[in-house]
C-alpha cells in the first residue's frame, strides 16, 4: 500500500483532511482488555483507524504494520498505541506548511508608492512581534519622501505589494512590477537617521546619537501574506516563490568580523567582508545627510555588496540576522563600500519585539547530545552513557569494518542493532552490550518532547576477561601497640590504632570493646571500609592528670555489616600498664609491626592516624573520657564478598 503524507496545514484536523470516519476495527475473537490487532487489509480500514484522532501529521501502512507520526503523544495517541498492538508511533514529526507564492521571506523586493511616483526596497527579515503579529523588518529611509536636491523629508510613502520576483533586477529583470499578491501592509515604527547634517562645514553638524538608526517595521497583512523565517539566495525567481529556498535565520545577533552575507532586490544574494575597526573605527556614517549608526562592508568594485534598490534588506552571518542596507558607494577604483545598519542595535533603540519563531509557537530546544566515551566490556556487559533526565535514548551499534564476528550462528547475527533505553532521574542509562568478541562502532541520540538531539559517536570492544580472579583476601586484625604506658595513652598523637582489612568496599564496619576496666564494656565505633576493604580505629585517654585510670586490659571484637552466620568477629587487645620509670612509653604492636601497620607494609602506618572522635562515656568516677575514634587506611587487598 502506498504510503501518503497528511497535511493539516490549512486551519483543519487531521481527520479532516484524510476525510475519515467511522470505528476501529479488530478482531471480534481478542479479549476486550488484550492489545488488538488492527485489520490493515484495505485503505477504508486505515481511514476507520484515523478518524477522529487529532495531531496525526504523517501515516503509513507496510508489513501489517500502521505507522503513525505526531509532533508529541497526546493521551490518546497513547491510548490507541496500547489498544492496538500493530501501531507504531513516532515523535517528533511536525505538521508541514504547504509552499505559497504570497510566502514573505527576507530579500524580497518591495514597492512604495510616494504621491504619483515610487520605488523599490528589499525585506530584511520576516518574523512576529510580541503579540504574535506578523510584521517586516527593513530600512527606515524606505518609509519616507526625500527631496532629492535639499534631502528634506516630504512626508512618508506608502507601503504597496510586494515586486515579482523573476522580473526583478537579482534575476536579470528591470523590476518594478507588482507581484498580484495584494498590498503588504503598512507601516510600523519607522525612523531615518537624527537631524539634517546642513552646510559644508561638518564640525557645525549635531552630533550623532544612539538613536539614530535606518530601521522600519512593516506590519503585515496576514489575510494576503503568510511570514515565513529565513532569507531567500534568489535561485527560485524564476517560479515567482522565493520562499522555496532560503537559508535559516535562528537568531538577531551582533556582527562579527569576516564574511559576511546579504538579499536584496537588486543584486540578489552578495558576499562581503566586514570592514575592520582598526580600518574604519566609525560607529555612524553619514548617509543621505543624516547620522546612521551601523558599521561598513565592502566587497570588489565588480561584485558590489549592495547596490540602489537593495535598501533594508537583509544582511547575515551564517544563521544570524546582523543589519538591513542603508547606504552605499565607492571606497575606491576597486573596492566597493556598504554600510550596514546593524540590527541588534535598531531593535533595542526602536523598542521593537523581534521574534523569529511566532510566541507560543517556538519550536522546543533540542536535548544535548549523550555522553558516552570509548569503553571494553566483557560479552553482554553493560554499555553505559549520560544523557538528559528522563530522556529516550536511541542506541544503535554495528561491528566496525575488519572486526571478525564470533563463529556461532548467533553471534554472527548480532553484529549489529538498535535499541532505545530511557535516561534515569542523573540521566544515565545502559544496555546490554554485544554477546560476540569485537570492536563496534556506537552512535547515541537523546529525544526529549519530540525534539531530537546531535548524534553522539563512541566505540565499544568486547573481549573476555582473561586475567585470574584473586583469591578472597582473609580478614586480619592489628592491634598497635599491644601493650602502652598510662602516661602515652592519654596523649591525643599517641594511644592504640586497631587496623582490619577483608572487608568489602563500603562495607559498615563496628568496632565493640567487649571487655575492658568498669565503665568501659559495650561501646561501640563505626567505620566504613574504603575501596581496599581497611578500615582503622583509634583509642586514646583523655584524662591526662590521672592516666592510672586507665590501666587494665581491653578486649575488642570488629564485625562487618555483611558477615555471614560462618564467618566470626575479629578480636584483638591491649593493656594500659604503669609507667615503670614515670616517662610513659610503650612496646611495638603485634607481628612485628612496631611501626603500627597493617602487617601487609602496603598502607600508612597506624601512627599517622589523626587522633579523631568521638567522647564516650567515661571509665569510672573521676577518670576522664575515653575517646575513640578512626579513619580508613590504604591497603592493596580487599576480602571477596562470601555473600
Amino acid at each position: 500500500m502506498q504510503k501518503k503524507l497528511v497535511q493539516s496545514s490549512l486551519a483543519i484536523s487531521a481527520a479532516a483532511a484524510l476525510g475519515l470516519s467511522g470505528a476501529l476495527v479488530a478482531s471480534p475473537a481478542m479479549a476486550d482488555n488484550a492489545p488488538q490487532k488492527l485489520d490493515l487489509q484495505s485503505e477504508a480500514h486505515v481511514q476507520k483507524a484515523l478518524s477522529g484522532v487529532e495531531g496525526v501529521n504523517a501515516y503509513g501502512t507496510e508489513g501489517g504494520e500502521l505507522s503513525i507520526g505526531v509532533a508529541k503523544k497526546t493521551d490518546e495517541i497513547k491510548k490507541l498505541e496500547e489498544k492496538y498492538q500493530n501501531i507504531k508511533v513516532t515523535e517528533g514529526i511536525k505538521e508541514l506548511k504547504p509552499y505559497a507564492k504570497n510566502d514573505l521571506v527576507g530579500g524580497a523586493g518591495y514597492l512604495v508608492k510616494a504621491g504619483e511616483s515610487g520605488g523599490a526596497c528589499s525585506t530584511g527579515f520576516s518574523g512576529w512581534d510580541g503579540d504574535g503579529k506578523p510584521v517586516v523588518l527593513t530600512a527606515g529611509h524606505c518609509s519616507k519622501i526625500i527631496n532629492e536636491q535639499t534631502n528634506e523629508f516630504e512626508g512618508d510613502t506608502i507601503v504597496d505589494q510586494t515586486e515579482k520576483p523573476s522580473i526583478s533586477q537579482a534575476n536579470g529583470g528591470e523590476g518594478f512590477q507588482a507581484s498580484g499578491n495584494g498590498v503588504i501592509g503598512k507601516w510600523g515604527f519607522h525612523k531615518f537617521g537624527g537631524d539634517l547634517l546642513e552646510g559644508a562645514e561638518s564640525d557645525k553638524w549635531p552630533a550623532p546619537s544612539a538613536s539614530d538608526i535606518d530601521f522600519a517595521v512593516i506590519n503585515v497583512d496576514e489575510s494576503k501574506y503568510n511570514v515565513k523565517n529565513g532569507i531567500t539566495d534568489w535561485t527560485t525567481a524564476d517560479s515567482d516563490d522565493l520562499a522555496k529556498s532560503t537559508t535559516e535565520i535562528t537568531e538577531v545577533g551582533e556582527h562579527k568580523a569576516g564574511a559576511i552575507s546579504k538579499s536584496g532586490r537588486t543584486t540578489g544574494k552578495t558576499e562581503g567582508e566586514v570592514l575592520p575597526r582598526s580600518e574604519y573605527d566609525f560607529d555612524y556614517q553619514n548617509v543621505g545627510g543624516r547620522w546612521v549608526h551601523g558599521f561598513g562592508v565592502t566587497a570588489p568594485i565588480d561584485k558590489p555588496f549592495s547596490q540602489p534598490g537593495d535598501s533594508g534588506g537583509g544582511v547575515y552571518q551564517g544563521s544570524t540576522a546582523v543589519g538591513v542596507i542603508s547606504g552605499g558607494g565607492d571606497l575606491d577604483a576597486n573596492t566597493s563600500f556598504t554600510w550596514v545598519a546593524d540590527l541588534d542595535h535598531s531593535l533595542e533603540q526602536s523598542g521593537t519585539d523581534f521574534n523569529l519563531e511566532k510566541p507560543g509557537e517556538e519550536t522546543p530546544e533540542a536535548p544535548a547530545a549523550p555522553k558516552a566515551e570509548d569503553q571494553t566490556i566483557e560479552p553482554k556487559g553493560q554499555v553505559k552513557g549520560k544523557a538528559a533526565a528522563g530522556a529516550e535514548v536511541k542506541v544503535d551499534w554495528k561491528q566496525a569494518a575488519g572486526a571478525q564476528a564470533g563463529s556461532s550462528a548467533d553471534a554472527q547475527a548480532a553484529t549489529e542493532g538498535s535499541e532505545t533505553v530511557k535516561a534515569d532521574e542523573d540521566g544515565n542509562f545502559s544496555l546490554e552490550g554485544p554477546e560476540a568478541e569485537g570492536k563496534y562502532a556506537y552512535t547515541a541520540t537523546a529525544i526529549v518532547d519530540g525534539q531530537e538531539s546531535k548524534t553522539t559517536e563512541f566505540d565499544v570492544t568486547v573481549e573476555k576477561d582473561e586475567s585470574e580472579t584473586p583469591a578472597p583476601v582473609e580478614r586480619e586484625i592489628s592491634v598497635d601497640p599491644k601493650e602502652i604506658a598510662a602516661s602515652d595513652f592519654v596523649k591525643e598523637d599517641k594511644g592504640v590504632t586497631i587496623t582490619v582489612k577483608g572487608f568489602d568496599e563500603g562495607e559498615k564496619v563496628t568496632l565493640e570493646v567487649a571487655n575492658g576496666p568498669e565503665g568501659v564494656e559495650g561501646i561501640e565505633l563505626d567505620e566504613t571500609a574504603n575501596e581496599n576493604g581497611a578500615a582503622a580505629f583509634s583509642i586514646y585517654g583523655t584524662s591526662a592528670e590521672n592516666p592510672e585510670a586507665y590501666l587494665g586490659k581491653y578486649d575488642v571484637e570488629v564485625t562487618g555489616a555483611n558477615d555471614t552466620e560462618d564467618e566470626s568477629a575479629l578480636t584483638g587487645s591491649f593493656e594500659v600498664v604503669a609507667d615503670e620509670d614515670g616517662s610513659g612509653g610503650g612496646s611495638g604492636g603485634d607481628d612485628g609491626n612496631a611501626d603500627g601497620g597493617s602487617g601487609d607494609g602496603n598502607g600508612d602506618g597506624g601512627s599517622d592516624l589523626p587522633r579523631t572522635g568521638a567522647e564516650l562515656t567515661g571509665l569510672a568516677a573521676g577518670a576522664g573520657l575515653l575517646l575513640v575514634g578512626g579513619t580508613a587506611v590504604v591497603l592493596t587487598m580487599r576480602r571477596k564478598n562470601s555473600n
